[in-house]
């Protein structure tokens, strides 16, 4: 059985023949085997290194099923279209982006000012290299501020699916038959928290729930709409970042206010026939009972003690056995500090436990960091294949 067959049947919950190993990976890890340092300018999509390739061979160096998360879409704020002989096209007269960036070294802050007929949008970004191969960013200033601005928002933004796809594509290529293109895409929640800060958000439905439940209106079906692109285009199962509504907010919270707009873009993908895995990579015990409510194919990333609360046997008698499962494994500092055989040790416990389900993806709860040693990794994996084994 293949990389994609695996993975295709455990997320349609059809036993396969092992656990797939399929732990989430970002850009750094690749930049880091390949000693690639990429420039905060190019970081997605560098001119002289193709991460997405790379993506690949760095799964099949340690034994992984692919779930491909680079072919993603990561410009929220900057339509854009690409012909296929790589023609950028901005055809929107009322939508005008001029974007300033002031550099030193490392540190990089970015100004977005949008001009529109109704009025002018500003958004902030500050980058900066926290190692070598890693770089990332954070809104300083959120382009909906205010109720007026959401209007011009909602007004002159254009096409939620004028979008440039090319990473999705090569990432089908570069995948082939070992795994799947998993592109990563907002829940309407924390879409709408990259337009307007999350603070803001948790008091809006206590202020204006009106504004609130406009802005959440707008960005379910403007989700749904950069959803189906990216399938168009090649991805074979949705990764739905749901992680800033996870236990801090609340079970109220998120059964009043997220969760009827999240089963919406999940139920519009289902209606294409795509799979979703539903990211958490935050707390979630609070929360977790509430997931058997919502039409998820797969939950990640089951995140232990000391970054998250969940616990393994407690989410296992909770969780619905329909659903599948993904992580447990912190990357952040066990896979770190423990020794090789120390992984082996935890790897088979969690396998072992959750393997009766017959639908468990072996990951660790978010993306390895740059400090992990390659000899765990490999015992990761080992561990994975030894315990992995469904019978016959």
């Amino acid at each position: 059985m293949n990389g994609r067959e695996r993975l295709l049947r455990t997320l349609h919950g059809e036993r396969a023949d092992r656990v797939p190993i399929a732990p989430f990976l970002y850009y750094n890890a690749v930049y880091e085997m390949f000693d690639y340092v990429p420039d905060m300018d190019t970081f997605f999509d560098p001119p002289d290194f193709d991460p997405i390739e790379k993506f690949v061979e760095y799964c099949d160096h340690f034994g992984f099923d692919v779930l491909h998360s680079l072919g993603t879409v990561w410009d929220f704020w900057n339509a854009r279209t690409t012909q296929a002989d790589g023609t950028i096209l901005r055809a929107w007269d009322d939508w005008d982006v001029t974007v300033s960036d002031e550099r030193k070294g490392d540190d990089k802050r970015r100004t977005v000012t949008i001009t529109t007929p109704g009025g002018q949008l500003r958004l902030v970004e500050v980058y900066k290299r926290t190692s070598k191969y890693l770089i990332v960013s954070a809104p300083e200033e959120y382009l909906i501020k205010t109720s007026a601005d959401f209007e011009l928002l909602r007004k002159y933004m254009p096409p939620a699916d004028a979008m440039d796809c090319r990473l999705i594509r090569r990432a089908k290529v570069a995948t082939g038959d070992k795994g799947l293109v998993a592109t990563c895409t907002n829940g309407a929640f924390n879409q709408a928290a990259v337009f307007r800060s999350l603070e803001e958000l948790m008091t809006d439905p206590a202020i204006d729930e009106g504004f609130y439940r406009e802005m959440m209106e707008f960005f379910v079906e403007w989700v749904i709409r950069r959803d189906l692109k990216c399938i168009e285009n090649g991805a074979d199962v949705v990764e739905v970042a749901a992680n800033l509504a996870s236990s801090t907010v609340g079970p109220r919270f998120f059964e009043s206010q997220v969760m009827g707009y999240e089963n919406r873009v999940i139920n519009a993908l289902h209606a294409v026939g795509i799979p979703i895995i539903y990211h958490n990579c935050g707390p979630a015990a609070k929360i977790m009972h509430l997931y058997n409510e919502m039409d998820i194919d797969c939950l990640g990333y089951l995140v232990p003690p000391p970054f998250g609360d969940v616990d393994l046997d407690a989410a296992l008698q909770v969780l619905k056995p329909s659903m599948a499962l993904r992580g447990n494994i912190d990357q952040v500092e066990f896979m770190v500090t423990a020794t090789p055989e120390q992984v082996s040790e935890r790897v088979g416990q969690v396998v072992e436990k959750a393997k009766p389900r017959g639908n468990l993806i072996l990951s660790t709860t978010d993306f390895f960091t740059c400090s992990a040693p390659y000899e765990n990794i490999h015992a990761f994996t080992a561990a994975g294949m030894e315990h992995g084994r469904y019978g016959a």
